[in-house]
């Protein structure tokens, strides 16, 4: 890839009106928003009618990772060419349209008796997923093409921020609701949501017209070293990869650890364990709109370690003074922030590098090591558990993980040391093309 800016001319499709990328807002809000209201209102109640003690929570915790997490493994390289061989508009509508299945299969499980139920519930989050497996590639792939090249990492900043709302209202209601009705009321209330928003996605802007010679792909592991070879010629980009799915998977141990760490170390209600993991999505939003302000991609990056030593501080803290519902939300809050300024930078310097007619299948690359890491972190915190380790030492055990994730990046990308406060006052190298193939 000889080019690694994001020119107009890479863009067939013309920026979005203020109106379309609106409708693209909304259809993604109400994505994220059904998605975690759903996953948390089955978290909540499998955490507490299948889990009798912490240990067996866990283990159905881990259970719900793994179910979370397979769909995209095994899709990614299938929804990445989809969404280079088709517009990304119609692969964004499909998707949409398919989220009644999962929410259907999962309010008629909640008429199965135990343990049928809580298997149907868990497959309910697999399918649910697997329709994310095909809307996130072509969700991103759209952004690059919809957005100036010079407003990409703004845009990327407007959609974590809102994506992060949509995950704090969804997860506060799934919780609520749960507490306040019952699981099948809850699930009744996800199947309406489906409908409605399947309903606002029409308005949807165009993106660049597809490349019909993109071959599908249907082998996750074919499409993926292929795609992985064609990486190799940018550093850059393969770093980007190992580092946010090596974030991933230490921050989903932590996302496991919540409903866990809220009935047992702190004996909090669902409704407000929900409130939690709600408290670091307001801090992710946060810490997005915060890296959004930075307007180039390259410049960006100088957000990196420190929000990746800002977390793992922060974890370490949610660990010793995490102790009560108050305390507990502060530090989870701080930490989301923290997060929010180590994912967007990183996220739009690989928008930015990936080439426009292979961007979907770059990104199903992003997302297939996203998931496999996070898959692995499901059975790692199955074994934690089943060794009997205290939630809260869970958090401590995280901190480390991502302590040492930043002195990696630090030694494999040095630039961000000593470039640091350099580009973000003006002038970073990164976007220019000096590492050799890894």
């Amino acid at each position: 890839m000889d080019a690694v800016t994001l020119t107009a001319a890479d863009v067939t499709a013309k920026p979005a009106t203020p109106g379309r990328f609106a409708a693209y807002l909304y259809t993604q809000f109400f994505s994220a928003f059904n998605d975690n209201v759903h996953a948390m209102a089955i978290g909540l109640y499998l955490a507490k009618a299948a889990g009798k003690s912490e240990e067996d929570a866990g283990l159905w915790q881990s259970v719900i990772g793994a179910a979370f997490v397979i769909p995209f493994i095994l899709l990614s390289p299938l929804a990445g060419s989809l969404a280079d061989r088709y517009d990304k508009r119609t692969v964004l509508i499909l998707a949409k349209w398919t989220e009644v299945i999962p929410m259907s299969v999962s309010f008629l499980s909640s008429f199965l008796p135990a343990p049928l139920q809580y298997y149907g519930l868990v497959a309910g989050i697999f399918l649910m997923e697997v329709r994310a497996a095909f809307f996130s590639p072509a969700k991103y792939g759209i952004l690059a093409e919809i957005s100036r090249p010079d407003r990409l990492v703004r845009a990327n900043g407007v959609v974590q921020m809102l994506t992060m709302v949509a995950i704090v209202t969804g997860e506060a209601v799934g919780g609520f609701a749960f507490q306040g009705f019952d699981i099948r009321n809850t699930l009744l209330l996800c199947l309406g949501i489906s409908i409605v928003g399947s309903l606002l996605c029409t308005r949807i802007p165009g993106g660049a017209a597809g490349n019909r010679t993109q071959r599908i792909q249907v082998n996750p592991l074919g499409g993926i070293w292929g795609t992985v070879r064609e990486m190799r010629s940018d550093r850059m980009l393969v770093i980007t990869v190992f580092t946010l799915s090596a974030f991933w998977m230490v921050s989903y141990i932590f996302k496991m650890n919540i409903p866990v760490f809220g009935r047992f170390a702190l004996g909090i209600s669902p409704g407000r364990t929900s409130l939690l993991w709600a408290f670091v999505s307001i801090g992710i939003g946060l810490g997005a709109g915060l890296a959004g302000v930075v307007k180039d991609a390259d410049r960006s990056m100088g957000l990196v370690l420190p929000g990746i030593a800002g977390m793992a501080a922060a974890s370490a803290a949610a660990a010793i003074w995490g102790t009560d519902f108050t305390s507990a939300g502060v530090v989870l809050a701080v930490l989301g922030v923290f997060g929010g300024l180590y994912l967007v930078p990183q996220t739009s310097i690989f928008q930015a590098r990936s080439p426009s007619n292979r961007r979907g299948a770059y990104l199903a690359v992003q997302n297939f090591a996203n998931y496999g890491f996070m898959l692995i972190s499901a059975g790692l915190y199955a074994v934690i558990k089943h060794l009997k380790v205290p939630s809260p030492r869970v958090f401590l055990w995280v901190g480390v993980g991502l302590a040492v994730l930043a002195l990696v990046q630090a030694s494999l990308q040095p630039s961000l040391l000593f470039g640091q406060l350099r580009g973000l006052l003006g002038g970073s190298p990164l976007l220019k093309k000096k590492d050799g193939p890894p």
